[in-house]
């Protein structure tokens, strides 16, 4: 196995270690899939891992950054999960043990945070957070749906921005 793959599946591991923490059921997703686990509790997600076992320097602080986007097959394009393929990601820092999660919300095509930031991060809270932001999107659309009497209701919140 390359070591890209290792960093990789070790990021995974201890994610899903912190999601059986918290929800009742975890099951890794099929092979091509968008995500990389289906939890479900009260509340069922979608958690995309991201790995990073590395750091950069920027105006005198180490920082690390995980690509969010994914390059389009065949071409030189790329594009970001959108809420329907991902609802949380889980921003794994292997170097520290860490794990930072975020909900898939307004969160561009790079996610990077100071190393003194991950270093005091909460991983348990961070989850709670966005399982908790994730529950009041679905909610919305849910009652989006219930008002217009469609389900073209999760279209309508997409284009407001409250999923991206």
């Amino acid at each position: 196995m390359s070591p890209n793959l290792k960093i990789g599946l070790a990021g995974e591991y201890l994610a899903a270690s912190h999601l059986a923490r918290y929800f009742d059921q975890i099951y890794p997703a099929a092979s091509g899939s968008r995500f990389d686990f289906l939890c479900q509790s009260d509340i069922q997600v979608k958690v995309q891992v991201k790995t990073s076992d590395s750091i950069f320097a920027h105006h005198g602080s180490d920082w690390v950054r995980w690509d969010i986007k994914k390059k389009k097959s065949g071409t030189k394009k790329y594009r970001v999960y959108d809420g329907n393929e991902v609802d949380i990601f889980a921003f794994v820092y292997l170097s520290r043990d860490k794990v930072i999660f975020q909900p898939n919300y307004k969160l561009g095509k790079t996610f990077q945070k100071k190393v003194e930031y991950i270093k005091k991060v909460e991983t348990q809270l961070t989850l709670s957070q966005s399982v908790e932001v994730i529950r009041d999107i679905k909610n919305a659309i849910n009652e989006n749906i219930v008002q217009t009497g469609n389900r073209q209701g999760r279209d309508s919140i997409h284009q407001r921005g409250w999923l991206v």
